[in-house]
């Protein structure tokens, strides 16, 4: 299930980048929601699950308000700069899902934690450097870093109000409130004459995002169910490194479709410590605080 959802949404940025050609910011995150949706509901039904409370779990239709937050400024962020800095800088939720554990439920953190922090510290500021000096609009690029920051928040408040209601619900009924609430967010901002002009290769590609959503979303969803929520966290760590190995091997062989955005190498090698310091993070078991 990790790993499903580790390939996913590592090659998830270079598929929005693609849809961004066609689509507005909007239209691309509602799309993917409404896809979601309708397929995810078909298979509950099929297998009788289709029921859902009449009185809608708060806590689930604001997880559906975060979730539908985190698609907008993440794909915001990819189609202000690039797929591979979005995949890198994304890599700040596990560490706020972390800091989220110290200060709400008194976890305290490790040397090795600590470790972890600086180390990702300083990966962060080097990419971000790298970046910001090979960028044609540095203004752009920085309101591009600001998007996937809200993006991270977004996705941490999604995950903790996933984790409250796991063990009251099934979780892919959770993701189909999820999904359907979040639609209903987006919907008012969706630009329908983008449907009006749908080449195949649009259809396809909003086939391939919605597809995206609901196999990786779906396997989340299990691994919530049967791991700690930090250990999660490891699975978004591996995200920049395939988006990055796709990045380049799309320049490589199929030069010209996106611009490829490729770092230099204190870029990569900020991409290496940003996702090392992580990976320490979320891997050492907290401490409890003394009270």
């Amino acid at each position: 299930m990790a790993c499903t959802t580790a390939l996913l949404w590592g090659i998830l940025p270079i598929l929005l980048k693609f849809g961004l050609k066609e689509f507005s910011i909007e239209t691309v995150a509602w799309s993917r929601f409404a896809f979601a949706f309708i397929v995810l509901g078909v298979w509950l039904h099929m297998r009788g699950k289709v029921e859902v409370e009449r009185k809608l779990p708060w806590l689930g239709v604001l997880g559906g308000a975060f979730l539908a937050t985190n698609y907008y400024f993440m794909t915001a962020g990819i189609h202000l700069s690039g797929p591979s800095n979005a995949a890198v800088l994304i890599q700040l939720a596990p560490l706020l899902l972390v800091l989220v554990g110290v200060f709400a439920f008194g976890e305290g953190l490790t040397k090795r934690q600590l470790l972890g922090i600086a180390i990702a510290a300083l990966g962060f500021l080097l990419f971000y450097k790298d970046n910001l000096q090979s960028s044609s609009d540095a203004n752009n690029y920085s309101w591009a870093g600001i998007n996937v920051v809200l993006a991270a928040v977004a996705w941490v408040a999604f995950m903790i109000c996933q984790k409250i209601l796991i063990p009251h619900h099934a979780p892919q009924v959770l993701n189909f409130i999820a999904y359907g609430v979040a639609g209903l967010v987006l919907l008012p901002f969706v630009e329908w004459a983008g449907f009006s002009q749908l080449s195949l290769g649009g259809f396809a590609l909003l086939i391939l995002l919605g597809l995206n959503t609901v196999f990786a979303y779906g396997a989340l969803a299990e691994a919530v169910q049967r791991i700690p929520l930090t250990l999660i966290s490891v699975i978004t760590a591996l995200n920049p490194l395939i988006t990055l190995m796709g990045m380049k091997l799309l320049s490589t062989y199929f030069p010209g479709n996106l611009e490829p955005g490729e770092p230099s190498a204190m870029g990569y090698w900020g991409a290496f410590l940003a996702v090392t310091g992580v990976v320490t993070v979320v891997t050492q078991k907290a401490t409890r605080k003394e009270s």
